[in-house]
């Protein structure tokens, strides 16, 4: 049987992938954004292994994210605006999360890229 490492050194050179981020990077992430409790964001998640980019956004548990093996990240995306419904007859009220999402980004030097309103936290890019 492979060792787990061997597997994603022959999925990152099938690929043609380069690391962007390492372990304490993203760790570094995830306690800054589990400090933030009181905000609920909304992320979606491309791994190593998977052939599709994910559909939707949807709420995370930053403190389980490590348990999903993060050097198996290819990117996530944070979206930093929450829909909030007033009720029937009222608008959608949005929360905008971005200076906050950006701070954190910034404090820890983690490179991301914004479209609109989600932020890309990439793991890995494809080699030059």
């Amino acid at each position: 049987m492979a060792e787990p490492n061997d597997v994603l050194m022959r999925l990152l050179e099938e690929k043609r992938l380069v690391p962007l981020l390492n372990q304490t990077k993203w760790q570094e992430l995830i306690g800054a954004m589990c400090e933030l409790s009181l905000i609920e964001l909304n992320v979606r998640i491309k791994y190593l292994q998977d052939d599709q980019e994910p559909v939707g956004f949807s709420p995370i548990w930053w403190e389980q994210l490590e348990q999903t093996g993060l050097k198996n990240i290819e990117w996530l995306e944070i979206k930093a605006l929450k829909e909030i419904g007033a009720g029937l007859l009222a608008p959608t009220l949005q929360e905008d999360y971005t200076d906050l999402i950006q701070k954190v980004l910034d404090r820890y030097s983690i490179p991301y890229a914004m479209d609109g309103e989600v932020f890309r936290i990439t793991g890995y890019q494809l080699l030059q």
